[in-house]
């Protein structure tokens, strides 16, 4: 019986050292795949893209760009694009910062944040608007304006619209550039980046008459901020600010929500452009663009300080003071909402009490906003509602 268990244990060590000899042997010349995590981008004027810990703020890999960065960097179909002031679209990897350089020519810098959408990227630069084919690398086709485009293009369905210096509004197809419509030109400068909202609109809440499938809003430089039919581009109405209104707008449940170089931040109602609210507390210009979040609205100004307001009755819910003004628009991800200051440093505060979580020193004037890579599925990243310092 002794010797049978001898005769057991002797054969199991065998099968074990059968096993062990053909488990494969560590290759330790080939480098494990670098960890996927999300991150948080950023560029400014000391020409370097970066990318931080969302979390921490610790920097993950930087990439010098050549020139300053006042677009905001985007990432569509798992490609981080930012184009700088030198008239250079450049393709990063979001993951390891390496960088190559699209064959894509542009006439003039490129300082309003590009836009992609199926499998295209749409680039303003000068006058000229360039449709890009992402895989080949390659125009589809190019539109000129009459003067420079300092709005950012926003996208619904088959429709691209944006804002010129000429004093107009265009709206395009952007499958083929052929113009839907153009507004008049209203003597001044267009330079918010429009929303395009498809609510329909109604003049009368007892009797529902609806005018149109919606309509476009945006602000000018004459005061004035505008709605127009997304039909046709005629004028629904426009509202008078005492100065500048450089912000983009977004849109809430029937409010239209944007900053102005007064200082205040606006809430208008859709239909007419009624005042629901208006937030005083700024001491100088808002240029950065309002986010969203929840119940809360979040936006910079140059008077140095970050606001936290409630949407329904725009209330200050809290305040952040940096040592720099703040242009660029904030982003939210993760219960963190990121900005960027004058004071050359990045921020991450608590979406809920403002506290700071993190910063980090970036050495450059910051113009543009971040973009958040969470690594979701479709390769896209979270971008702010444009931006400030000139509706990057």
């Amino acid at each position: 019986m002794k010797h049978n268990w001898t005769k057991v244990f002797l054969s199991a060590v065998a099968v074990t050292s059968l096993f062990t000899a053909c488990k494969p042997t560590p290759d330790t010349d080939t480098p494990f795949p670098p960890k996927v995590s999300a991150s948080v981008f950023t560029g400014s004027r000391n020409e370097f893209i970066y990318a931080l810990d969302p979390e921490t703020g610790l920097k993950k890999w930087e990439c010098n760009v050549g020139a300053n960065i006042e677009a905001s960097p985007v990432l569509y179909n798992n490609i981080l694009f930012a184009g700088n002031s030198s008239s250079i679209l450049f393709k990063i990897d979001p993951n390891t910062g390496t960088r190559s350089q699209s064959k894509v020519p542009f006439p003039a810098g490129i300082s309003t944040t590009p836009i992609g959408d199926d499998g295209y990227l749409y680039v303003a630069s000068g006058k000229t608007l360039t449709c890009i084919h992402i895989a080949p690398d390659t125009v589809r086709w190019k539109f000129d304006a009459d003067d420079n485009i300092n709005s950012s293009p926003t996208i619904k369905d088959t429709q691209i619209v944006f804002g010129c210096d000429d004093g107009k509004v265009y709206m395009l197809d952007k499958r083929n550039k052929s113009v839907i419509w153009t507004t008049k030109s209203y003597s001044t400068q267009f330079r918010s980046s429009p929303v395009i909202d498809p609510t329909p609109v109604y003049f009368s809440s007892s009797i529902p008459v609806t005018m149109d499938t919606g309509a476009v809003y945006l602000g000018a430089n004459d005061f004035k901020f505008y709605a127009f039919k997304r039909k046709n581009g005629d004028l629904l109405w426009d509202y008078t600010t005492t100065a500048p209104i450089t912000s983009s707008p977004i849109v809430y449940g029937g409010n239209i929500i944007f900053g102005g170089d007064d200082g205040k931040l606006y809430n208008l109602e859709y239909t007419k452009g009624a005042p629901r609210w208006i937030m005083n507390k700024a001491t100088d210009r808002i240029r950065s663009s309002p986010y969203l979040h929840g119940q809360t609205v979040y936006v910079g100004s140059y008077d140095k300080s970050f606001y936290a307001v409630n949407v329904l009755d725009g209330s200050v819910k809290w305040t952040f003071k940096t040592t720099g003004l703040i242009a660029a628009s904030p982003v939210v991800y993760n219960g963190n909402v990121y900005f960027g200051s004058y004071d050359k440093n990045m921020y991450a505060l608590d979406t809920a009490t403002g506290k700071l979580k993190w910063q980090y020193a970036i050495n450059g004037l910051m113009d543009c906003s971040p973009s958040v890579d969470p690594n979701n599925s479709d390769g896209s990243g979270i971008n702010s509602s444009i931006s400030g310092a000139s509706a990057h």
